[in-house]
């Protein structure tokens, strides 16, 4: 490994990879503390690789030196074989942890609740690098070349595009989310199984690259047999869709605010509440003035219905982490007053859709958020009549909120 700092600028190489894979995506992932975490977790895609460069040129240098022979006349020969190999991976262990945390420290300085309990997802990518590092360690002791050492880096990070979208389990994928993993938290099992997985190659890697000193005693060879069995056994065990890590969270943290109607939103994101609940605020008196029944809460529920039916929909972008919202964010979720079976079904409620945008115009036009032209094809009904247009949106409002879709019709 050399001097102290040679092990040094290795870790800062290291660290640096993991920046790269990660830093690029910063303005995506910097407003979810659970999606920066994933992002850093991620890092893996790049420390690896570098971690097996780094491993293929000490032990193709070890192989090729008389210190190799030296090694195995020890008494603690594996050891002593085994430590650049130990000291690599955990370098790149610490260099994707350093990565993981800072991304989650920026998402948390930006207002993201933080979720510290969700650092164990490391772990199992910890086990990823052991098996990535093997695999420089495994090339370096058989070729004896360091030339190898950057075809290795080329390979490994190849071995992640195939398990990412080839026919291999994701072996190597240990994060990336691009959605902002709202309301969502970790399973255990496949992270688990990637990096079991991970532990494994890294055995099995090892005792190829040097059966005569992994395979010299019946208990050696009995690990031996122990770990190849277990990486022959994990691509029956892991999971092929690394989408499978996370699942919706059964009873989400909701913040809520404003009354007539409530809204509440997802605790574990920093969005908008403030402005959002003023801007309903002001879009729903059009809809109270009239004497539209408004449900009492709407709830943000990103991946499938609320858990109450009578509470209506909110339709916010998971990924927006300003300080205002759109007003047509909020026009769609005022003409959502109730979550219905037809919204969720294979075949889109089509006319419930063309009425909703029908009762969004109105809503803004109340509000003075909308000034039609005479090129639109509601400006005249939108100038007509208010007692139409106000027992029309009663109406229409009310199937809406009881789910009758059958029995709803455009204006006009």
């Amino acid at each position: 490994m050399g001097d102290r700092p040679r092990v040094a600028l290795l870790f800062c190489l290291l660290v640096l990879a993991g920046a790269v894979a990660t830093a690029p995506r910063a303005d995506h992932w910097s407003g979810s503390w659970k999606q920066a975490l994933d992002n850093g977790a991620g890092g893996t895609v790049f420390i690896g690789p570098a971690a097996a460069g780094a491993a293929c040129l000490v032990y193709a240098r070890l192989r090729s030196s008389a210190m190799g022979d030296i090694v195995l006349l020890s008494r603690r020969d594996w050891q002593r074989w085994l430590r650049p190999f130990v000291t690599i991976w955990v370098l790149a262990s610490l260099a994707l942890v350093l990565v993981a945390v800072a991304a989650s420290s920026l998402a948390a300085a930006r207002g993201a609740p933080a979720s510290p309990g969700l650092y164990w997802i490391l772990v199992p990518a910890c086990g990823v690098l052991a098996g990535q590092t093997a695999l420089g360690v495994l090339i370096g002791h058989v070729t004896a070349r360091a030339w190898a050492a950057p075809a290795v880096v080329v390979l490994v990070f190849l071995l992640f595009l195939w398990t990412t979208v080839g026919s291999a389990p994701d072996f190597f994928d240990t994060g990336g989310a691009t959605a902002s993993l709202g309301g969502m938290t970790y399973r255990a099992w496949p992270p688990l199984a990637i990096g079991l997985a991970g532990l494994a190659l890294a055995g099995t890697a090892l005792v190829l690259a040097h059966p005569r000193l992994f395979l010299a005693t019946p208990g050696r060879r009995l690990a031996a047999f122990g770990v190849g069995a277990a990486w022959v056994s994990s691509w029956w065990f892991t999971h092929g869709d690394a989408g499978d890590r996370v699942v919706p969270m059964a009873d989400p943290p909701l913040t809520c605010a404003g009354t007539q109607p409530t809204v509440c939103l997802l605790a574990d994101l920093p969005l908008p509440l403030d402005d959002f609940v003023a801007k309903v605020d002001r879009q729903a008196a059009a809809l109270r003035a009239i004497g539209a029944s408004l449900p009492e809460r709407f709830v943000d529920t990103p991946y499938g219905p609320p858990a109450d039916p009578r509470d209506g929909v909110v339709n916010l972008q998971e990924d927006e982490v300003r300080r205002t919202v759109d007003v047509d964010r909020v026009t769609d979720t005022l003409v959502r007053p109730a979550s219905c079976p037809a919204d969720y079904a294979e075949g889109p409620p089509v006319l419930a859709f063309d009425v909703r945008r029908q009762l969004g115009r109105w809503i803004q036009f109340r509000a003075g958020l909308l000034e039609p032209t005479p090129d639109d094809g509601d400006y005249d009904w939108l100038h007509g009549d208010p007692e139409v247009q106000d027992a029309w949106v009663r109406t229409t409002y009310r199937q809406l909120a009881e789910c009758r879709y059958d029995e709803i019709r455009k204006h006009g």
